[in-house]
């Protein structure tokens, strides 16, 4: 064991040692800021996918991508691997209890190759993804021969009363840097955050309440995490349960009342005249012919919108498709039942420019690779089904 291998819990540095917990804690604030520089691709790429089986396909929409966002994402990506190549560097030379430059290389490369998986093609991400994933577990559980030997020391044990309660905690325990999290909470930063806190609990909470009694301390900080986790455990699933049961509850005596069918009518005709206006908002005109729903946006809008909102745009068309002909069968066939559905709908619907005329967005599953049985290809049929283009 070499004796010039001291601790080293800075953000960057390739010289000592670095423990567990601060690895961790180093890792979750790296993680964080490489997050400035995937998230504006990220944003980028889901509102230039023009169907599912593009979110398997990062590269081809990588090389797509203008070149200042290529810029930032790998000179982002760069700046975080190397941040991360110093912490695993030295938390090497702590489980190998020596400086071994070769192995610690060799390591820092398999992790390389998992930092850039957005620009590999898929089958290759999942493979180096899976390798870092495993070299990250095996360096955060792996004992130091250096650490391993120093004395323990409570206040870098994990709090689960910081990590589940965050700013409730915070305010029991005078640790008021809990409180960024009802900031953070509503943004991709809100779970490292949490993370974080856990990490650094015990420490905020011994050190603002001066506790002299470590034992009385590791009881409090104990009855504080079942009391949060009971909390999390049993109140949130009953909170969820009482809004499903209220929206139920509303739903069957508001639209659907037994007890007032001709009320029940009344509010039907209301929500579908409701979802109608909402419709005109998105689109120019319609033509709902036997074999097609025509619905006509204009190029311009149809171009600025993510492929969600093209999706959602196509179930709505469908979904007022249905609408529109359940009311003309209803005015034909008095007496007779026909079910109208989005679902029914959505093969027949199309989105057509309101300028050119020319085919936007469908809804189109590959009958041949349906017909021949294989899970492959009707995964890949599936991906394949919503279809958006551009003019």
């Amino acid at each position: 064991m070499e004796n010039n291998l001291e601790t080293n819990t800075k953000l960057f540095d390739f010289s000592g040692i670095i423990g567990r917990r601060d690895f961790f804690l180093n890792g979750i604030i790296i993680a964080s800021i490489g997050l400035f520089f995937v998230l504006p691709f990220h944003l980028w790429t889901f509102s230039h996918i023009q169907t599912l089986n593009d979110l398997l396909n990062f590269n081809k929409i990588f090389l797509q991508s203008p070149m200042l966002l290529k810029i930032w994402f790998l000179s982002g990506t760069l700046g975080t691997f190397i941040l991360f190549a110093s912490n695993i560097y030295r938390r090497l030379n702590d489980i190998n209890g020596k400086n071994n430059v070769a192995l610690n290389v060799f390591v820092i490369f398999l992790f390389l190759a998992s930092h850039f998986y957005l620009i590999l093609p898929f089958i290759i991400s999942c493979i180096t993804t899976l390798t870092g994933v495993i070299v990250g577990l095996i360096l955060l559980f792996k004992r130091g021969k250096i650490t391993g030997n120093y004395p323990y020391d409570y206040t870098k044990d994990f709090n689960w009363g910081a990590y589940i309660g965050t700013w409730l905690w915070g305010l029991f325990n005078k640790s008021y840097k809990t409180l960024w999290i009802l900031l953070l909470g509503f943004t991709p930063w809100g779970p490292y955050y949490q993370l974080y806190c856990g990490l650094k609990g015990n420490e905020w909470a011994f050190k603002n309440k001066n506790w002299n009694d470590v034992e009385a301390f590791n009881k409090s900080q104990e009855k504080q995490s079942t009391i949060f986790a009971i909390l999390f455990l049993v109140g949130l699933p009953i909170i969820y349960f009482l809004i499903v049961f209220g929206v139920m509850y509303f739903c069957m005596n508001t639209i659907f009342n037994p007890s007032n069918p001709q009320k029940s009518e009344q509010t039907m005709a209301t929500i579908e005249d409701k979802l109608s206006k909402f419709g005109s908002l998105y689109f120019e005109a319609h033509l709902i012919t036997d074999n097609e729903n025509r619905y006509y946006v204009h190029s311009s809008d149809w171009k600025g919108y993510s492929f969600k909102d093209k999706k959602d745009i196509l179930e709505l068309a469908a979904s007022l498709a249905a609408m529109e002909r359940r009311k003309e069968h209803d005015k034909k066939y008095s007496k007779s039942y026909k079910s109208f559905s989005k679902q029914s709908e959505l093969k027949r619907t199309k989105i057509y420019s309101s300028e050119t005329k020319h085919l936007l967005g469908e809804f189109r599953l590959d009958d041949e690779s349906l017909d021949n049985g294989n899970f492959k290809d009707f995964v890949k049929a599936s991906l394949n089904a919503y279809k958006f283009y551009n003019e």
